[in-house]
């Protein structure tokens, strides 16, 4: 995307076709990824781009129950990729 210059094209499409009915069942909001290291992550494409969970627990040997989890979901520009139109999770649409 980024070499064949488009990238900027890209974002701007993603951030147009923002749907907020998204939001409540993007898999961030219920479903946590495990590295193969034992790290926590929000999601898949977060772990992609190493940014670890926004919580005091921030690895698998330290969690005791899902209750210790208390976290702010870590965002940036590539979450527009699951925001966008009918939105996107690994199931396919989610509205």
């Amino acid at each position: 995307m980024i070499a064949s210059e488009n990238y900027d094209d890209y974002m701007e499409t993603l951030v147009n076709a923002y749907n907020p009915k998204t939001i409540n069942k993007l898999m961030c909001k219920n479903t946590i990824s495990v590295s193969w290291d034992g790290y926590l992550y929000d999601c898949d494409f977060n772990q992609m781009l190493n940014l670890k969970l926004n919580s005091p627990v921030t690895h698998i040997r330290d969690l005791e129950n899902e209750t210790q989890i208390n976290r702010n979901i870590r965002v940036s520009q590539h979450c527009y990729g699951c925001t966008a139109g009918s939105g996107s999770s690994c199931q396919g649409s989610i509205i």
